[in-house]
């Protein structure tokens, strides 16, 4: 079975003291793994009849999307490296 393999770069971009030092990157699209995609799942009532139940993860969509939030920090360790 093939994979996608979906890679992210990061680097600091122009900060500035007191300015933004968070970015939101966002990907779209991926095939729900619980429902593989359907966006249900067959559920039988009291009465044994099949019906289709949104899937719980993907809320029936059938697909997910990633929300990967970056914060930018002083490094707690700079005081050690210039004593080295």
């Amino acid at each position: 079975m093939s994979k996608e393999l979906r890679m992210i770069e990061i680097t600091p971009g122009r900060l500035s003291p007191g300015g933004r030092m968070t970015e939101v990157i966002e990907s779209k699209h991926f095939k729900c793994p619980y429902c593989q995609g359907n966006g249900y799942h067959w559920q039988e009532d009291r009465y044994q009849e099949p019906y289709k139940k949104d899937c719980p993860v993907c809320q029936g969509s059938g697909k997910l999307d990633a929300v990967i939030k970056v914060e930018w920090k002083a490094n707690e360790n700079h005081n050690m490296e210039e004593r080295k």
